[in-house]
């Protein structure tokens, strides 16, 4: 079985299993402050990870809530079982199940799932980036003044200080703003043409590597806020659909 395969049976399994406890009471405990872990976390992070480990044994992994798994791999997946944790426990729904493979360190297969509404997010280096099966795009909005901007406010209230600092910034200049509660599916948002820019102050990998693939195969870009490439130590992302991305980077850099 080819690993988007494995990728995409992964998350749709763990993602029925989610949307399913979504329809209960939802358990969950404080994780630290102002987060939380959710038995969803939990259950989704089992699928996931026993789907890969029974078609590639050999393959490292890092999740979430289970940590990093280190073998003798050139391949390393990395899954958020749900991003959108507090969204779930509010039975909003925007959440998602998000899976991503790289390749010596550089990220080949992005796949995110939002079970609540079907939505299927798959992008494979140099394939294109698709959304049940249909091509999606970036924008082609060139006008900051016509641009969606999305945004995470963050539960470190440092950091969701600055975010909101650079925001100010943009503020004047940016037609419309919102915020979704998932790195994830912000990210998605803008490799379907639906949003045209997002920002994060601090992130982890597992938020932003699948969204990264998208993001790119959809024609768009996604760099940290000095404009370099984002690796596993990136902690600030900014993704477009790369009309004016240095623009943008001036803007949040002044």
């Amino acid at each position: 079985m080819n690993k988007k395969t494995v990728a995409v049976r992964a998350a749709k399994k763990a993602g029925a299993a989610v949307a399913l406890m979504g329809k209960k009471k939802i358990r969950y405990k404080i994780k630290e402050k102002r987060d939380v872990l959710a038995e969803a976390d939990l259950r989704s992070e089992k699928i996931i990870i026993n789907e890969i480990k029974k078609n590639f044994p050999q393959h490292s992994i890092l999740s979430e809530e289970q940590g990093e798994t280190i073998k003798d791999s050139d391949y390393l997946w990395i899954i958020d079982p749900v991003d959108g944790t507090i969204n779930f426990t509010r039975k909003l729904h925007a959440y998602c199940v998000s899976i991503a493979l790289a390749y010596k360190d550089e990220l080949i297969l992005g796949v995110i799932y939002n079970p609540v509404i079907k939505n299927l997010y798959v992008a494979e280096k140099g394939k294109g980036a698709f959304l049940n099966g249909k091509r999606i795009n970036v924008t082609s909005e060139n006008k900051m003044m016509n641009m969606l901007l999305t945004l995470n406010t963050s539960r470190n209230l440092q950091v969701r200080k600055q975010n909101f600092q650079l925001l100010i910034k943009l503020s004047s200049k940016i037609g419309h703003i919102r915020m979704f509660g998932s790195v994830a599916l912000h990210l998605a948002k803008v490799a379907a043409g639906k949003t045209d820019i997002y920002f994060n102050k601090r992130s982890n990998y597992w938020d932003y590597a699948a969204g990264i693939v998208l993001v790119r195969e959809a024609g768009g870009m996604v760099t940290d806020f000095n404009g370099n490439e984002v690796t596993k130590s990136s902690k600030d992302i900014i993704a477009s659909n790369g009309k004016i991305h240095q623009t943008i980077l001036k803007s949040l850099n002044k």
